[in-house]
């Protein structure tokens, strides 16, 4: 059987099945209804080209989920001989970010390391100082979404790096020059930030600002294309899909209600306001129908806890569409046993 000829069957199962696609399209207007935050979504079965979209062509700031061009671009150069996999990268005081690794154990900045190291801990643990390092490294903003232009893909826009985001989301519109960000002016900065600056900074960022943002739809597209291998070359594809395979941020998100053995290679981003998570999720081999589907969640605006609940049921939705299968019940963690404690005295 040709690849054609079976996504044309998968794709007349998918539409004409009881409840079918539209089925699984009320179950995602009646969760989104229920999150009370503003949310953009696209699901795509890679293999039929069925697909959701839920204001899927309405920008969302990306938060982290931008690190995934950035990465797209430092492969790109990696393949075209421009940059290589243990080029050295040093990070000085300056270079340091709020969040994960690098700022815990290098507050100070003086460490160097290889680029492979960077993309390893912007991908799996979305580090803002390795995603600023990679980003410089590959030649700023603009370079990445020339790239990004260059695929097709218009409504993804990289425009600023970490640093600069993070300043000015959180209120502070005119920070100092960046030979300046050290972790402690950075911290001090935000500690300083009255809370009507802030308001007006996180409003403008998910609702004003068109930098740094994409579409679901867009990044749906982007994730498929990658697990095509249109994107780069197939050693590049298959490193990066291993890492986002390995992420450690957002368990309760796109991986939340699946089955602990399910493949999701997926990329995360996070702030006060914001909680997304778009990935390709690998179906079971005994599914209903099999294959790969990819989701793409921005949500922005609701109560953080509710965001992520909310991403984790509209994977456990579609997950429970495609196998067939409802999925396993959580189960509960045991209580500690008793034990008897002697009183003293």
């Amino acid at each position: 059987m040709t690849g054609a000829l079976l996504s044309a069957l998968l794709t007349a199962r998918l539409l004409a099945s009881e409840p079918g696609i539209a089925g699984l399209q009320v179950k995602f207007d009646r969760i989104v209804k229920a999150s009370r935050a503003e949310i953009g979504l696209s699901l795509i079965h890679i293999e039929s080209g069925a697909r959701i979209s839920i204001r899927g062509d309405q920008r969302f700031p990306m938060a982290s989920v931008y690190k995934l061009p950035i990465a797209i671009e430092l492969l790109s150069q990696i393949g075209e001989g421009r940059l290589t996999v243990d080029r050295a990268v040093p990070v000085g005081a300056s270079d340091i970010r709020a969040c994960c690794t690098l700022s815990r154990h290098h507050p100070r900045g003086g460490v160097t390391l290889t680029a492979g190291q960077l993309l390893e801990l912007m991908i799996t643990e979305s580090d803002n100082t390795a995603g600023d390092a990679i980003l410089k490294l590959v030649g700023g903003p603009a370079v990445v979404e020339r790239r990004m232009r260059a695929l097709g893909f218009e409504a993804i826009n990289v425009n600023r790096y970490e640093g600069l985001i993070a300043f000015e989301m959180n209120g502070i519109t005119q920070p100092p020059p960046e030979s300046e960000w050290t972790l402690e002016l950075q911290r001090r900065l935000f500690d300083e930030v009255n809370p009507q600056a802030l308001r007006a900074g996180r409003a403008r960022y998910t609702r004003e600002d068109p930098r740094d943002t994409a579409t679901a739809d867009a990044m749906a597209a982007l994730l498929v294309r990658l697990h095509r291998g249109e994107l780069l070359p197939k050693t590049g594809t298959d490193w990066l899909l291993q890492l986002m395979a390995r992420v450690k941020t957002g368990p309760r998100r796109l991986k939340g209600l699946l089955p602990p053995d399910t493949i999701v290679a997926h990329k995360t981003g996070t702030t006060d306001v914001v909680s997304h998570d778009v990935g390709i999720i690998t179906l079971p081999p005994d599914s209903a129908i099999g294959g790969h589907v990819v989701l793409a969640v921005f949500v922005t605006n609701g109560r953080p806890a509710l965001m992520q609940q909310t991403i984790a049921q509209l994977s456990g939705a579609a997950f429970e569409y495609f196998t067939g299968k409802p999925l396993p019940k959580p189960q509960k963690p045991k209580a500690p046993p008793n034990k008897r404690t002697r009183r003293k005295g």
